[in-house]
């Protein structure tokens, strides 16, 4: 069974993907849409969902935001996140946690990109919550 902790750091994680889903949707110009912050959204989402399992495991969630240095830490309880099914979606949100937040360093992002990055977030939150033992949310 779940903690409280575990739960509150996977509701926080939905949160994030679902703004960023929000943020996509609202705009029905796609040149018009916030794509880095949607892109942030998505990478705060997964990182929080990687964080909700190491507190599962009783481990305080280290202020670190890369997600691969995450993932290899939730290794050392589930080799499963070795797997090929999270370590590309991780690859692609990671640049996503610092870079975009400031001006000037993506300047050829495109719609396709939030696609991509919200479904990487999903897939990374579907992942961890059935390595949890719960229920899917975004994906079947």
């Amino acid at each position: 069974m779940a903690s409280k902790d575990c739960l509150e750091w996977r509701r926080y994680a939905s949160m994030d993907i679902d703004a960023a889903q929000l943020l996509y949707s609202q705009q029905q110009n796609p040149r018009q849409r916030p794509i880095e912050i949607i892109l942030y959204h998505c990478q705060q989402g997964a990182e929080k969902a990687l964080k909700a399992f190491m507190v599962q495991n009783g481990y305080f969630p280290p202020k670190i935001h890369d997600l691969n240095d995450l993932r290899l830490i939730c290794i050392q309880w589930d080799a499963k996140f070795d797997s090929v099914r999270i370590v590309n979606h991780c690859d692609f949100l990671d640049p996503f946690s610092v870079v975009v937040r400031y001006p000037n360093f993506y300047n050829s992002l495109d719609s396709s990109h939030a696609v991509r990055g919200l479904n990487s977030a999903k897939r990374i939150y579907d992942f961890v919550s059935e390595r949890l033992g719960l229920q899917k949310v975004y994906t079947s």
